[in-house]
């Protein structure tokens, strides 16, 4: 191909990444989006309190042990097939969702909305290196589809949050369908046919590799007592220990294990992880705060939080000249140095959080280092493999988002509950139940204080928001160690 037909054709892909984006948002912000939900969806639905970890459960467990086989379907089968395919299963699970008349069939179809979103991710990542095979253009792409996937579920519960407080818990989902419709229509349009790959599709492998997923996924997410999870989490390992050494002794495999032989393949894993852990489970943490503690409505929260949105963007503007100049692992380097600087704000407890400068400050540094290390991993990860097998690639990038949002999600939040349940100061003369319903968290606690007569209730809302306050500082400071600790690993591995 000529230059001029390169640039010609890598111009006509600039819109169709705007397709591309639109659809990687809505994937990530349903991740997150019924966090805020949630209650009202109680109050109609009524499920239990099992029922209630599966509603929210059930999409990423589903979404990420297909990630990797629907990821090489695409390279097999041809990536604008699998994609609008992914669009339209996620369409119909949106519609399917937002009409439910009852438990059973939400959960069915939150499923067969992670079955959507799970063709829909690699897909996209992958047809980055197709769209744009030019390494700087390319690099632009993936920082704006980097910094879309990670702000969009930081974003999720405030979107679900607005939506819920104007029209009800359903319409988080009546969001989708035109967003997608648009979508399905511009890439049939836009979208070039790719020739189906030669390389066959190894379905025992396909089915390791999900069974395996499954299984750790579902330990990460815990929707149920340990002893189920840690028997999950090992018969994940016992799979995925079966589907590497498939891989070896396949030829050619279904994932080429010497991507991770690469320099800095294992980092950028590893940044992907620690990247989305922090940004949903300090996400969700930071969205209690601002309504509970600082009283702000749902609209308000989400004005404070797209500070993070607006930084990422930035990030995604600079990110690709910085990595023209300095490469992948100094980059990524920085951001993590970057998040862990601003990470020291929340750390720093009560004065730092209730004031609007320090807390912007530290919202914008986190988003720009969350946007460095998000994109130079992913650009790593994308730029291993030659165009035919990025899918593989794409899918183990997604597969790292997936789990690390479970595992973010799970352990900064048993973080923060745990401290705040032993911080918690309940005053004397409370009931038991109104006790034990504020212990359970702090919005539980301001529905626990609007029963109590005013000043019971009035000193119980304060001992909540100390408590939420205290909760998100631990976590804060353990996420600035983990950042910490990266940064210098990552110093370690780029020299």
């Amino acid at each position: 191909m000529t230059t001029a037909r390169a640039e010609r054709a890598a111009d006509r892909a600039w819109p169709l990444l705007a397709v591309l984006g639109a659809g990687l948002f809505l994937v990530a912000v349903d991740a997150t989006v019924l966090h805020v939900a949630l209650p009202d969806l109680v109050r109609q639905l009524r499920p239990g309190a099992a029922a209630q970890v599966w509603i929210v459960a059930i999409y990423p467990l589903t979404a990420a042990p297909l990630l990797l086989p629907f990821g090489t379907l695409g390279d097999r089968y041809g990536r604008r097939r699998i994609l609008v395919t992914g669009y339209v299963v996620f369409g119909i699970a949106s519609l399917g969702c937002a009409f439910a008349p009852n438990v059973p069939v939400l959960l069915v179809f939150r499923a067969l909305l992670g079955c959507g979103g799970a063709m829909i991710m690699p897909v996209t990542m992958s047809l980055l290196r197709e769209l744009f095979p030019e390494q700087r253009r390319r690099r632009t792409a993936i920082a704006v589809c980097s910094g879309i996937a990670g702000t969009g579920s930081v974003f999720g519960p405030i979107l679900g949050g607005v939506l819920v407080e104007a029209w009800g818990w359903r319409s988080t989902f009546l969001l989708n369908p035109p967003v997608i419709l648009a979508a399905v229509v511009l890439a049939l349009r836009w979208l070039p046919r790719n020739p189906p790959g030669r390389r066959p599709w190894d379905a025992l492998s396909a089915g390791l590799a999900a069974g395996g997923v499954l299984g750790i996924a579902f330990a990460v997410g815990h929707p149920g007592a340990w002893p189920s999870g840690l028997a999950a989490g090992l018969a994940g390992v016992v799979l995925i220990g079966l589907f590497l050494r498939r891989q070896r002794r396949t030829d050619p495999p279904l994932l080429d294990l010497t991507l991770f032989r690469l320099p800095g393949v294992r980092a950028a894993v590893g940044g992907v992880l620690l990247v989305m852990s922090t940004l949903v489970g300090l996400g969700l943490l930071f969205a209690q705060y601002l309504q509970v503690v600082l009283g702000l409505s749902p609209t308000a929260a989400a004005g404070r939080l797209l500070l993070v949105l607006g930084a990422s963007a930035v990030g995604s503007v600079v990110t690709p000249a910085l990595l023209e100049r300095f490469g992948n692992a100094r980059v990524r380097t920085a951001g993590f140095a970057v998040a862990s600087v601003s990470l020291l704000v929340p750390a720093a407890g009560a004065v730092a959080l209730t004031s609007p400068v320090l807390l912007g400050c530290g919202l914008t540094g986190l988003g720009l280092g969350m946007a460095l290390a998000l994109t130079s991993s992913t650009d790593t990860l994308l730029s291993a493999t030659p165009a035919d097998r990025a899918g593989g690639a794409a899918a183990v990038e997604k597969t790292g988002y997936e789990l690390g949002a479970g595992f973010g999600t799970t352990l900064f939040g048993s973080l923060a509950a745990a401290v705040y349940a032993g911080h918690l100061t309940v005053p004397a003369g409370v009931p038991e139940a109104t006790r034990q319903l504020a212990l359970s968290g702090p919005a539980q606690a301001q529905t626990a204080a609007s029963d109590l007569v005013a000043r019971s209730g009035a000193e119980l809302l304060d001992a909540a928001r100390t408590a939420c306050t205290t909760g998100l500082q631990v976590s804060a400071g353990v996420a600035c160690g983990l950042f910490v600790l990266a940064t210098l690993c990552s110093l370690r591995v780029s020299r």
